[in-house]
């Protein structure tokens, strides 16, 4: 055998074995720098998933607490009470996946434990018979302006991770350095149990709330009676809801949800019209705003004419915000001098040229009903009566309200201002005098809302 051919046939081999190396390599590299790139991406996003479950977890604790400074009946901290416990839990478990375990963020559970356990230990004293002392309201009111200043860092943590200012290794470490509560000084009426233990009640409200059979399967008394209508009439209907030539609209998938309606589409803008009665179900258009040229008040009283063509009579305007050029107006029903809340519409108008939006009728057509107004037991001085001590009635009207189990409930609904001066609206049955509801108001450059 050639002893030279066998060298260079060794040689090749050698090189070729060092350039297949070469490409192993260099594909393990570029796989390995891949699923580390994938994996850190993973990691972030799952971050920016915590912070923003985190945010809206604590902007619930913080309104929750700010209404348990007005509360003076157990059934309304019951509400409050396990509200806190979800969104408090909700939030350590937020906390915890942004804790590598290196970092001691055991001020902010701490709070978040307290201000559960202590809403939960004001509940069992107004159970008991017991009532709100100064001292409570001084002790609330420090929970609530610390999950002020908590729920403002992680708003701003929020923000910056959008356009990538924000490490999240440091991210934990931030939490931990926020100042501490400072001395609260809280005691509890009774042994408190652990966190773990604060659902145990849990189910029992679930079936009571919102989730409840009697909401999923609600049927809308007003429409059931009403005979069906053709899609042709449908589209001649839609064209005058929607001032839109009735050649132009283009039939699309029905809705067949709790509310049955035939849905057309043009340009931008798309109308449900009810099967049954042939009512406006909702409008919705996609045209943006000029330069407003209507000051709000105008803009809700073209939405009352609008209902009012369309044979939504009655209605009241309650509030209205204003946004990107479109004031939104919240109207309900009023029978009797009595405003009925479930019964209730949003009508969205551009403040350019005064022309109609959005419409959002689903409450009405789910609710309205001619209701029997119950007797009142008490007079409103004797409602105005069971308001907290920390609260100055302003102005009452009365009122019907949904209860979160699909009920209503006629009460006298006060317009109140605290001791720092926010408004508050507060609903007292007027059968029990019991608190039924209560709602922070909001007011700002684009009108007032509630909470």
């Amino acid at each position: 055998m050639n002893t030279n051919r066998c060298s260079r046939r060794n040689k090749i081999r050698k090189i070729s074995y060092v350039l297949t190396l070469i490409a192993v390599l260099a594909a393990w590299g570029i796989t390995a720098t891949a699923q580390k790139v994938a994996y850190e991406r993973q990691i972030r996003v799952s971050n920016q998933r915590a912070v923003a479950s985190l945010s809206s977890y604590l902007d619930t604790v913080e309104t929750d607490l700010q209404k348990m400074q007005y509360v003076n009946t157990q059934a309304m901290a019951s509400g409050l009470s396990m509200s806190l416990c979800k969104s408090t839990a909700g939030a350590k478990s937020c906390l915890s996946e942004l804790d590598a375990g290196s970092t001691n963020l055991s001020t902010v559970n701490k709070f978040l434990t307290q201000a559960s356990d202590y809403v939960q230990s004001l509940n069992k004293k107004l159970s008991s018979g017991g009532t709100l002392t100064d001292e409570d309201h001084t002790q609330i009111t420090k929970l609530y302006e610390y999950a002020g200043k908590l729920a403002d860092q992680i708003s701003y943590l929020e923000e910056v991770m959008y356009v990538g200012d924000v490490d999240f290794e440091n991210a934990a470490s931030t939490l931990s350095n926020l100042r501490d509560m400072g001395d609260l000084s809280i005691s509890y009426t009774d042994t408190i149990s652990d966190a773990e233990d604060t659902f145990s009640d849990y189910p029992t409200l679930i079936y009571d709330g919102p989730f409840s059979d009697n909401m999923t399967e609600k049927e809308s008394d007003m429409l059931k009676t009403e005979k069906e209508i053709s899609q042709n009439e449908a589209k001649k209907r839609a064209a005058a809801y929607s001032s839109i030539e009735e050649k132009k609209l283009i039939a699309q998938e029905d809705e067949n949800g709790t509310i049955k309606a035939y849905v057309f589409y043009y340009d931008g803008t798309s109308v449900a019209v009810t099967k049954n009665g042939g009512y406006l179900l909702y409008l919705l258009s996609s045209d943006f705003a000029g330069e407003s040229k209507l000051e709000a008040e105008q803009a809700v009283e073209k939405a009352r004419q609008y209902l009012e063509k369309y044979g939504f009579t009655a209605m009241k305007d309650s509030y209205y915000s204003v946004n990107d050029g479109i004031c939104t107006a919240n109207f309900a029903y009023t029978q009797d001098d009595v405003i009925c809340y479930p019964d209730l519409i949003k009508v969205g108008v551009a403040m350019d040229t005064g022309r109609i939006v959005s419409v959002d009728a689903s409450g009405y057509l789910m609710n309205h009903k001619t209701r029997t107004i119950p007797t009142a037991v008490m007079t409103a001085n004797e409602a105005e009566a069971t308001l907290s001590s920390v609260l100055t009635p302003k102005s009452c009207k009365t009122a019907v309200i949904p209860t979160d189990a699909g009920k209503e409930v006629y009460t006298y609904e006060f317009l109140c201002s605290d001791r720092s001066g926010n408004d508050v609206l507060v609903y007292i049955d007027a059968e029990t005098g019991k608190e039924a509801d209560i709602k922070l108001l909001l007011y700002a450059d684009g009108g007032t809302l509630t909470r």
